[in-house]
């Protein structure tokens, strides 16, 4: 199964961002433990930074665990997009399978003057 973790308020999947974005909440309550998320970045302006986060949640972001994070530099032009790989293995703390469990992908911050185009999947394994 592959869900989308970058989508925007009019449904779509890629993401144009000039300041941080706090991601919209995916269920994963009924997701196994074996997983993989993917964020590919499509343009990044030069000489700049931005940093995403991956949160987990039972209750709505009242509180949440941390997961990957991602912290691209440099410019990335949409003819060679970056992709960053994280996978359960690595973060077997994030609570895929547990009663309302949800999770979420943020840009937490982003250099000023800096222009970041993402998207970004979370794929179960199988």
């Amino acid at each position: 199964m592959v869900v989308s973790i970058s989508r925007d308020n009019e449904g779509q999947d890629v993401i144009n961002a000039t300041s941080p974005v706090t991601g919209k909440p995916v269920d994963i309550s009924s997701l196994g433990p074996n997983w993989e998320i993917a964020l590919h970045i499509l343009f990044l302006t030069g000489d700049q930074r931005a940093l995403f986060h991956v949160q987990d949640s039972t209750d709505e972001f009242g509180s949440w665990y941390p997961g990957p994070t991602f912290n691209p530099y440099g410019e990335v032009k949409t003819a060679a997009p970056r992709k960053f790989v994280a996978r359960s293995s690595d973060f077997p703390s994030l609570r895929f399978g547990q009663p309302g469990a949800q999770l979420r992908l943020s840009l937490v911050a982003l250099d000023e003057g800096a222009h970041v185009r993402y998207t970004a999947f979370l794929r179960t394994i199988d």
